[in-house]
C-alpha cells in the first residue's frame, strides 16, 4: 500500500512539472516558512482555503518579503593581500571556472502588501482582500560565451548551452485581490478561490536566445549565430536602436489582466492537515502600453568576431563603437503589438501534523514557472523548486517561533541546508509584530549567496474574542 501512495505522490508531481511546458529544473531560493503557520495571514497568501485558524479577521499594515539570489559569495572571490606587490589579487580564470560549474544567475524579487483584510463570514465562509505591488527580475549571464570569447573554440563548432533560454527577465506590476473560501459542514475540507487583477507597470525581458558559435578555417574568426525573441512594455517608452531616448510617461491604470488562485486544504483527526495550492494561473496582463516584440529580421543574426584591440582596452570610444556595430549586426525587427505576459506560475503541496495547538511539524513542495503557465508563443522559461521542512512553535497565540530547511536542486549539485528562521511576537494577541529570515544558502555570512526576508505587523482579532 505505502509503495502505491508514493507512487501516486511523485506522478502527481510530474503531471505537475508536464503542466507548465519545457522547462529546466532549477533551485528556488524560498522555504515558504509561513505556509504551516499557526495564525499568520501570510499562510494566506500562499492558499486562498489556509485563513488562520485561530483569528475571525485581521488588517495588515504595509508588509514587505524581499529576496536576492547571485551565483557566488564573499569567500568565492578568494581575494588576498600580496604584501610584496601591495596589491589585492583576484584569479579571474579559477572564478570564471566557478561560475560556469553553477550557473551564473542573478535573481531579486520584491511584493509590498500595502493594504490586506481578511474577515470570517460566519462558520463556512471566509474573506480575503489584498493590494499591493510586486517586481520580478532574474537574469543569467552566458558564462560559455565568456569561455569561448576568453579560451576560444577550440577549432570546432559548438552549440552554446547558456544555462537557460530566457536570458533576462524583469517584470513590475500593482495587483488587487478578492478571495473566498469555503467549509464543508461535514466533511473536513476546505476550499479556496482569488482572483487577482493585474496591472502591468514596465515590463523588459529575452524570452529566448540560442547561440551557435562556428570557426573559420583558418580560427582567425569566429561567427556567432544568434536567435532571440525580446519584450518591452510599460511606462517606459524604450527605443531599443536608441537607449537615450528612452521616455518615461506615467499612466496609471494601463495594462490590465488577471490570473486566479485556487486552495484547499483536508484536516484528517484534527491534527494531520493536507492542502495544496496554484497560484497566478491565467493570461496574466495585456501590454499595450509602448509595446514591443523584438526578433531576428532575416531569420538568425551572423555576427563575425575576431577578437578585440588589447591595447584600446580602456579606451571607452573604441567599446562604445564596438557596441554600435553589434546592435547594427544584430539585424532585428521591432513589432508593436499588444501581447499578454503572466508573472510566475506557482504550486504547492503541504502536509502538517500539530500537538495541542503548540507545535506543528511540516513538509512543502514548492514549484515555479518563471513566466507563467501562459506565455507568448514562442518564448521559453525556467522552472524552479525545492522540498522544505519546518517546525513551529506556538505559545498560546501570544509567541511563534519556525524553523525551516530546504533541500535543492540546482539541476547539477544537491544542496540539504538552506536554513531559515521565523518570529511573530503577538502582545495581547491583538497584534502581530513579525520578522523572518525565510532562506539563506549558509549559516556563514561570507557564504551566504541568496537570502529571502519577510517583516511587517498585522492587527487580527482572535476567533474567541470576536464570537464572544
Amino acid at each position: 500500500m505505502k509503495t502505491k501512495r508514493y507512487t501516486y505522490i511523485a506522478l502527481a508531481l510530474i503531471a505537475l512539472t508536464a503542466f507548465g511546458g519545457r522547462a529546466t529544473a532549477q533551485s528556488l531560493n524560498d522555504n515558504g516558512i509561513f505556509y504551516h503557520s499557526f495564525n499568520s495571514p501570510w499562510s494566506y497568501s500562499i492558499n486562498p482555503a489556509l485563513f488562520p485558524t485561530n483569528l475571525s479577521r485581521y488588517s495588515t499594515l504595509p508588509r514587505t518579503n524581499v529576496d536576492l539570489s547571485l551565483p557566488f559569495s564573499y569567500r568565492d572571490l578568494d581575494l588576498h593581500y600580496d604584501s610584496e606587490r601591495g596589491a589585492t589579487i583576484f584569479n579571474l580564470s579559477d572564478f570564471l571556472n566557478l561560475l560556469y560549474e553553477r550557473s551564473l544567475r542573478f535573481s531579486a524579487n520584491a511584493d509590498v502588501n500595502l493594504l490586506g483584510y481578511g474577515y470570517r463570514l460566519g462558520e463556512r465562509f471566509h474573506l480575503g482582500i489584498d493590494i499591493g505591488m510586486r517586481n520580478q527580475s532574474i537574469t543569467t549571464v552566458p558564462i560559455e560565451l565568456t569561455k569561448i570569447l576568453t579560451q576560444g573554440n577550440m577549432n570546432e563548432n559548438r552549440h552554446l548551452e547558456l544555462g537557460t533560454s530566457m536570458l533576462t527577465h524583469n517584470m513590475s506590476y500593482a495587483y488587487a485581490s478578492v478571495g473566498l473560501g469555503y467549509t464543508h459542514p461535514v466533511l473536513p475540507l476546505t476550499i479556496g478561490a482569488r482572483v487577482n487583477v493585474l496591472d502591468g507597470i514596465q515590463l523588459a525581458s529575452i524570452d529566448k536566445i540560442t547561440v551557435d558559435v562556428l570557426t573559420s578555417a583558418d580560427t582567425s574568426t569566429l561567427t556567432f549565430v544568434l536567435d532571440y525573441m525580446a519584450h518591452l512594455g510599460g511606462i517606459l517608452n524604450i527605443d531599443p536602436k536608441n537607449i537615450g531616448k528612452t521616455q518615461f510617461s506615467f499612466s496609471f491604470p494601463h495594462n490590465f489582466g488577471f490570473t486566479v488562485d485556487l486552495g484547499a486544504k483536508f484536516t484528517l483527526f484534527d491534527k494531520l492537515l493536507i492542502s495544496a495550492s496554484l497560484l497566478d494561473i491565467g493570461p496574466g496582463m495585456k501590454w499595450n502600453q509602448h509595446v514591443k516584440e523584438i526578433v531576428p529580421q532575416n531569420g538568425p543574426a551572423h555576427i563575425d568576431f575576431d577578437g578585440f584591440d588589447v591595447s584600446r582596452i580602456r579606451d571607452t570610444s573604441y567599446f562604445r563603437a564596438v557596441g554600435d556595430s553589434l546592435l547594427q549586426k544584430l539585424n532585428f525587427t521591432t513589432t508593436e503589438k499588444e501581447y499578454w505576459y503572466a508573472p510566475p506560475s506557482r504550486a504547492y503541496i503541504g502536509a502538517s501534523y500539530t500537538l495541542f495547538n503548540m507545535l506543528r511539524v511540516g513538509y512543502l513542495f514548492h514549484g515555479e514557472w518563471s513566466n507563467g503557465w501562459f506565455r507568448p508563443s514562442g518564448s521559453q522559461g525556467i522552472f524552479r523548486f525545492n522540498n522544505t521542512l519546518s517546525l513551529h512553535f506556538n505559545l498560546f497565540d501570544w509567541l511563534e517561533l519556525g524553523v525551516a530547511n530546504s533541500y535543492t536542486y540546482d539541476g547539477q549539485k544537491p544542496n540539504f541546508f538552506n536554513p531559515g528562521l521565523m518570529v511573530s511576537l503577538n502582545p495581547g494577541k491583538q497584534v502581530q509584530l513579525y520578522a523572518a529570515v525565510d532562506y539563506v544558502s549558509s549559516m556563514n555570512l561570507v557564504d551566504i549567496r541568496s537570502a529571502h526576508v519577510y517583516f511587517g505587523m498585522n492587527i487580527v482579532a482572535p476567533k474567541k474574542d470576536f464570537d464572544e
